[in-house]
């Protein structure tokens, strides 16, 4: 997998955040797949849980006025023909274009079928609590 592939891939990734689709989100995820955040991984071992999961994150979003994403790929490791790491920086913005959050998340990336798809993603950085905070003060 290169660059440019991992570049196609978050650009439809992102389009659907774009659109507070969590479906669609989540059609970009394996399964299983999983999350790791901080002390906390969660697996999900079925297409279901994870679909939910994308559903409230998108919620969460909408809730806190996120109107947009952009991301920048900082680092890119091919790893062989079917599989990749990317780390991204992730700029969230209102409609008032005032920044929401901006975060770096890694992901691990396999490629099967023609489709791409998340394996796991390393949250690091992102901070839905603020964004959950943000919400509730409007």
């Amino acid at each position: 997998m290169q660059l440019h592939d991992i570049e196609a891939f978050f650009k439809a990734y992102s389009d659907a955040f774009n659109d507070l689709s969590g479906d669609a989100v989540a059609a970009h995820w394996a399964s299983p797949s999983g999350i790791a955040s901080g002390e906390v991984v969660t697996w999900w071992p079925t297409h279901e849980p994870m679909v939910e999961n994308m559903r409230k994150l998108c919620a969460v979003y909408r809730e806190a006025g996120f109107d947009h994403c952009a991301f920048e790929v900082l680092q890119a490791v091919p790893m062989g023909a079917h599989d990749a790491f990317a780390l991204l920086r992730w700029t969230l913005t209102r409609a008032d274009g005032s920044l929401l959050q901006r975060f770096s998340t890694g992901y691990n990336l396999h490629r099967q079928g023609g489709r791409t798809r998340v394996v796991l993603c390393t949250a690091f950085d992102e901070d839905l609590a603020a964004m959950r905070s943000a919400a509730s003060e409007d």
